[in-house]
């Protein structure tokens, strides 16, 4: 094969991965605030490295494809077998490792079992693919030897033909999904479908064009390859002032990002979560005690997180408010208690909270009679992980659990929650739940003695149970006998995904989009909570209940949720949720000021009088609703915080923030992001104002740090089904 033809085969492929990976870049800068134009260049040189790698191995194909139309030589075919078996060898190897992880999945109660159970059927599965091998490129070696007898079958075989025709067939494929699976097209990884569709149509393109000029082979051979490697070399080792360009190659959805994933782990040598390289700012690489992850000890003259100096702070300047007051006159010592939450709301997303639509305006008008919360925050983005938060004015972390095969798991029977609370006050205690999941779950309720496991399957559509859940509760308080106090809590779930607009509910815009069909499922909610709303006001006087309406977590529809609309985040908007409480005092108040999920449990307790616990996180609300003054609290917490790894032996604390009246820092352990930003002023926590406020910066990374270590030391979870647990106890 001549030397020129080896040289454009490399310049194509390279140009094919240059392009592929600037597209994919381009696209990030559209869907992620984080990452900017600047920062292409990195994102580049990360996967510099592959590209490279696939352009050399490229040329190795080429002469095989070269080969094959000189001559049908045995060497030129038998590459040429091997380079289209091997695909498929490879393609049946993973479909059948994959169908045997979804076999096992959940049949072996022992993770490490189940484990080496797979990955010796995999390896079984392995070498009998690799037997049948042989075989496999005999007969592909045949066919193509058969084939390129005839000048159509060496037509067939042309590179410059069959990938455009890959990518025709790809369109339709892409076409038919939303016929075979509407489902599948929101969680196919596009980014990756994009820049591979990019780089084979660039390839015969950029081939036929080193081939038409000549001249071009020269230049581009001793430029762009030479860019690259000096991207390549340029990214692990560039400096400490350009984290923010991490961001263009860590998590997000690119191949950079995984070729980086990969690096990360045998790149951190001193295993404590940072790099020394990639601008990981990990000033002590062999020193696990000092990295950008550890937390600082103030005035001791070492710079333990790698900040570049040592932190002078008095961390007295941030504390809590108090969990109990002098309980208020004009309320019933033991009134009834009805709380309701829905799932998937954020506060800025209601009528009552500034929304240009009129979503919740039934909502709206009830709050005008009771004390509205604008800034309130739940402490996760997830049900399972926020709830915590709600029943323990605990972080989940705190929350001991019981094991079983898969999340979320119940509590210990001997957790103090809202519901243990209320009934060993004498109250009784009642919950209506608006979906399967929470039946599944359960223990987040403990201590509600009446749990409804059937009103929501005989709601006339299974998807909005709102309507059948309001009607149960209203016939459950109208038939209250009032020799015990109520304590009743309905959750709703209609505006959960996936979306879908209910019959006769009001359409907004065009109703195609999610956002748009959440709108409609959330106005379809509040026809409902007019009506419990209205029956609980006309039951009883105002100084016998107390009314709390807030939700699990936010919903948001920005460049941070493109298809995950609340989880794996702690972003603002996910977060801050409505928080509205109707009591006989405070009515028509609206209250601004740090709070929470944590403050509804010493609240309730302080209005009966009841002495909180020293393990409870959140303050009292009652001077604000009975004064109008507003939380005392300097500083919240954010926390996501995964309990089954633990079972793994993995970190379980994968993101931690500080929250206080204008300033939100967060800490991404997984990825190595850290951000400040002013959360009132920046819905999205896009604008990092680290630089502009280093010190600032600087400490609330240490009370981030410092909150960190301190839940480290009071995290129970499922921790007593660690690994290194059960072997202790073998022991």
């Amino acid at each position: 094969m001549p030397t020129d033809t080896s040289r454009v085969a490399f310049l194509s492929l390279l140009l094919a991965g240059v392009i592929a990976l600037s597209l994919e870049a381009l696209a990030l800068t559209l869907s992620e605030p984080t990452v900017t134009l600047w920062m292409l260049p990195t994102h580049l040189g990360v996967a510099g490295p592959l590209v490279l790698l696939g352009a050399g191995l490229g040329v190795v194909v080429a002469r095989g494809w070269a080969g094959l139309w000189k001559e049908r030589a045995p060497a030129p075919l038998n590459i040429v077998a091997w380079l289209l078996s091997a695909p498929v060898l490879l393609g049946a190897w993973l479909a059948i490792t994959t169908l045997i992880s979804l076999k096992l999945d959940g049949r072996i109660a022992t993770p490490w079992m189940g484990a080496l159970l797979g990955a010796l059927l995999s390896a079984g599965a392995g070498a009998a693919i690799f037997a049948m091998s042989s075989p496999m490129v005999l007969l592909v070696r045949r066919l193509i030897a058969r084939v390129t007898e005839h000048p159509v079958g060496r037509l067939i075989l042309r590179a410059d033909l069959w990938l455009p025709a890959l990518l025709a067939g790809g369109a339709l494929i892409a076409l038919a999904m939303p016929l075979v699976g509407p489902g599948t097209l929101k969680v196919l990884p596009w980014s990756y479908v994009a820049t591979g569709c990019a780089g084979l149509a660039a390839l015969p393109l950029a081939w036929r064009l080193l081939q038409a000029r000549p001249a071009l082979k020269t230049p581009l051979m001793r430029a762009l390859p030479a860019a690259l490697v000096l991207l390549s070399l340029f990214s692990p080792l560039m400096p400490r002032a350009m984290e923010r360009a991490r961001s263009s190659f860590s998590d997000k959805p690119a191949i950079a990002s995984h070729l980086y994933s990969a690096l990360a782990g045998p790149l951190d040598f001193d295993d404590d979560g940072a790099l020394s390289l990639y601008a990981g700012g990990d000033c002590a690489p062999f020193d696990a005690s000092r990295g950008p992850h550890q937390v600082e000890t103030p005035n001791d003259g070492i710079d333990q997180n790698c900040s570049g100096e040592d932190l002078t702070y008095d961390v007295a300047d941030f504390g809590p408010g108090p969990k109990r007051v002098e309980p208020p006159e004009g309320i019933n010592r033991r009134p009834n208690i009805i709380l309701v939450t829905t799932d998937a709301l954020s506060f800025k997303h209601t009528t009552v909270g500034g929304y240009a639509r009129e979503t919740t305006p039934n909502l709206a008008e009830w709050a005008e009679r009771a004390t509205v919360f604008e800034t309130a925050f739940s402490n996760s983005t997830s049900t399972r992980l926020s709830m915590p938060g709600l029943v323990t004015s605990k972080m989940n972390s705190m929350v001991r659990m019981t094991n079983r095969r898969v999340h979320p798991y119940p509590y210990a029977s001997d957790e103090v929650t809202l519901g243990t609370m209320l009934r060993d006050a004498g109250y009784r205690t009642v919950h209506i739940p608006g979906n399967r999941y929470f039946v599944r779950w359960r223990g987040y309720a403990l201590g509600f003695e009446e749990f409804d496991t059937q009103t929501y399957k005989k709601a006339d559509d299974r998807g909005h149970t709102s309507p059948a859940l309001t009607d149960r509760a209203i016939e459950i308080i109208e038939e209250h006998d009032d020799e015990r106090p109520l304590a009743l809590w309905v959750h709703y779930y209609d505006h959960h995904g996936p979306y879908e607009i209910p019959k006769d509910a009001k359409v907004f815009g065009e109703g195609k989009s999610n956002m748009e069909r959440f709108e409609s499922e959330l106005w379809f909610a509040d026809q409902s909570w007019k009506r419990l709303f209205a029956a609980v006001e006309a039951r009883w006087k105002p100084e016998d209940y107390v009314m709390v309406f807030t939700s699990d977590h936010g919903e948001a529809f920005d460049k941070n949720h493109p298809r995950e609309h609340h989880d794996f985040s702690i972003y603002t908007r996910p977060t801050h949720i409505p928080l509205i409480i109707q009591a006989p005092f405070g009515r028509g108040e609206r209250i601004d000021g740090l709070t929470g999920h944590i403050d509804v449990l010493p609240t309730l307790a302080n209005l009966l009088d009841l002495e909180p616990r020293e393990d409870w996180l959140g303050e009292t609300l009652v001077p604000a609703l009975a004064r109008g003054e507003s939380p005392q609290k300097d500083v919240m917490h954010s926390l996501f915080y995964i309990p089954e790894a633990a079972k793994r032996g993995e970190e379980t604390f994968k993101m931690i923030g500080t929250r206080t009246d204008d300033l939100y820092y967060f800490d991404d352990r997984i990825h190595g992001i850290r951000r400040l930003v002013r959360w009132r002023e920046d819905p999205i926590d896009a604008v990092d104002v680290s630089g502009e406020e280093p010190e600032t910066a600087e400490i609330y990374r240490f009370i981030t740090g410092q909150r960190l270590e301190w839940l480290r030391e009071r995290e129970e979870a499922l921790t007593a089904y660690a690994p290194e647990v059960e072997k202790a106890d073998e022991e």
